[in-house]
Order: C-alpha cells, then structure tokens, then sequence
C-alpha cells in the first residue's frame, strides 16, 4: 500500500460520559418521528418523541405515507460535515488533538483568521450553524490518499456519542476517471456494481485503512453510533462502504448519501436492503441530473429524500417509480450543487 496521509487528530481515550441527548441518532429518544397521513387535510400530521409535534406543510407533496425517519438535525449535520469536507486539508485544518469545532471557529474569529478559510456564503453558514448544533464534534481522522485521490475524513463526538466517516466527492480529473467507469464489477455471486465506484474504493487498499480505523474506535467506544456520508461521488463511495463496513461490524451503520448516482443491479439492491444492521436515507435536490446515473439495469437503494425550494418528500417503504429517477425527470446539472442541497435542507423541516 502507497503511502497516504492520514491525520490522527483525536485521542481515542478522549472519551466523555455525558449522557446528554443525541440529536444524530436515528432510533433514540427524539430523532424518530412517526407520519400518520390525515386523509382531511392538505398536510401530514407527524407525532414525534421530541418536546413538540411537528406538522409538514407541503399539499402538493403528501402523498407520502412512512412510519420513522432519521431527524432533520442529524442529516443537516452530515450535510454540513460533508460540504466543509471540500475545503478540509486544503485551506484549513484543525491541529490540535482536542479541538472541539466550536472552539476552533470561535478562536479563527477572534484572531481575524476565519475569512482566510476561502468559504463561499453556504460554507461559511455550515460551519457556524454546525459549532452550534454539535459543539464538541471533533475531527478524528483525515485521510488524503495520493493513489486513488481519495478523501475521507472521520468526525466523532464524545458527548452525543457518535462518529461519521465523511467522503468528499469528485474533484479532479482521477475522481471523474473512476466515475466515468461504467462498466459493472462482479463483487460477489450475481452482485455486479460500478467497476469505478468499486475500483476507487479498493485502489491502495484504501477501504482496508478505512474499516480498521472504525473498528479501533468502536472497541474504544462499543456503544457509538456509526454513521458514513458524502456529496456526488462521496454519496456513491459512502453508500458502497456502508454496505461493506456492515459486513464487517455488527453495530448498526447508516448511511446518509447526497446526489447520490446508482451503484449496483437488481441483487445489489435486494442484498443492501436485506442487511439487518444497514439503513440508507439517499437525499435528491430537485432534479438533480447525476441522481438518475448510470441507468440501465441500475438500482437506487434506501429511502428517498427529495429536496425541493419550498417543500420535500420522503418516500419510505413504497414502491420506487421507474419515472423516478431518468434523464427525463431528473435533468438538472445545477440542482447536483452540494450548496444548492445546504439550502434547500436548510429551509425544509421535518
């Protein structure tokens, strides 16, 4: 294996024994919510486990019926962490082992040095809304790969309880030499998967590192909470090492993906959604263009979150329309902007 540059950022036995309330996790206290469709009105009523009900007001899109979904918060800080990714090892980075992304930005502000970060307006929003929404979040471990171009980097917070390993998407010229290899892989028995996806993943044995840098927070910390996510070609990579990190652990990993392209054919897709410990939530802006590629004879998986100006849609356990997701629904080359997704996420609350 090459030499990559992977940061060990945090101390592993920097563990905490908060028990304060998890606004990440999916499956605990106030992050499941339960639809009940109200056949009466023009809008869902949702019951939540969190201090107040929350009511979805979008007539045109409630058609939606589902029982639990993971809390907008926990996605918003994923997205978040996925869009500063981009700019992470490159025009900042956190040093110091026990920085906290709260202090961190509070320091770059006081010191003037917060406008060198290089951050459009959504980025510069993201990284101080996200001090706020998880202010003891820690940057773990970053990996900058010189072979297979890839970056990943691994966040984790000791209060809340959880850690998310972040893949950036594509970038450079190698990043859109592995998107553009279409051609399926046989990975396994009848599963076939991009060979691009697959390829870029097992390049330096890359995936390897990966999987062992998750077990060795996990015998730390057995309890936490597993979470992987990414933007475009990180949305492909995260989802393909979500379904592998699954194989490897026995704790539950979620999969949180944005513009996500396919991955796999129809026996990828019966495998990802038979894993007892997978869940994948797959978040469309729009008509995002890359969504509905590659198409033929591949299959999206997880449960659909659709982001739209002034509304959304969640459609979980319902059969996918094949009109869904094709080059004649999903057109838009603009609406694939990991930005354009902070935004709209921003000003659509379930």
């Amino acid at each position: 294996m090459a030499s990559s540059k992977v940061y060990n950022t945090n101390n592993d036995n920097n563990n905490t024994n908060n028990d304060t309330d998890n606004d990440i996790i999916p499956d605990e206290n106030n992050a499941i919510c339960e639809v009940v469709t109200d056949n009466t009105s023009n809008c869902d009523e949702v019951e939540c486990n969190s201090l107040e009900d929350v009511r979805i007001s979008h007539s045109t899109r409630s058609n939606s019926i589902f029982e639990s979904i993971i809390s907008h918060r926990a996605v918003l800080i994923l997205l978040q962490s996925t869009l500063l990714i981009y700019n992470y090892g490159k025009s900042f980075t956190i040093d110091n082992p026990d920085e906290t992304i709260e202090t961190f930005v509070n320091k770059a502000i006081e010191d003037g040095s917060f406008h060198k970060f290089g951050l459009n307006d959504s980025k510069r929003a993201a990284i101080l809304e996200l001090k706020q929404l998880s202010p003891n979040g820690q940057i773990h471990t970053f990996i900058d790969d010189p072979v297979s171009d890839l970056q990943i980097g691994i966040t984790i917070n000791h209060e809340q309880k959880h850690f998310a390993v972040v893949f950036r998407g594509s970038e450079s010229i190698t990043d859109w030499y592995y998107d553009l290899q279409i051609f399926k892989h046989n990975y396994k028995d009848n599963i076939w998967i991009h060979s691009g996806f697959y390829n870029q993943l097992h390049t330096d044995n890359i995936h390897l590192c990966i999987i062992q840098k998750v077990k060795s927070i996990l015998e730390l910390n057995p309890d936490y909470k597993v979470f992987v996510t990414g933007h475009s070609l990180g949305g492909a990579l995260s989802t393909l090492f979500g379904y592998m990190l699954a194989h490897e652990i026995d704790n539950n990993v979620t999969v949180v993906s944005f513009a996500s392209p396919r991955i796999g054919n129809l026996h990828w897709q019966k495998s990802f959604e038979a894993k007892s410990n997978l869940v994948h939530f797959r978040v469309v802006n729009n008509r995002d263009l890359i969504t509905a590629t590659p198409y033929i004879n591949y299959y999206h998986v997880g449960t659909d979150i659709r982001l739209y100006k002034d509304s959304f849609y969640i459609n979980l356990g319902k059969t996918k329309s094949c009109w869904d997701f094709t080059i004649f629904s999903n057109w838009s080359v603009s609406d694939h902007s990991c930005e354009l997704y902070y935004e709209n996420l921003v000003k659509n609350i379930w």
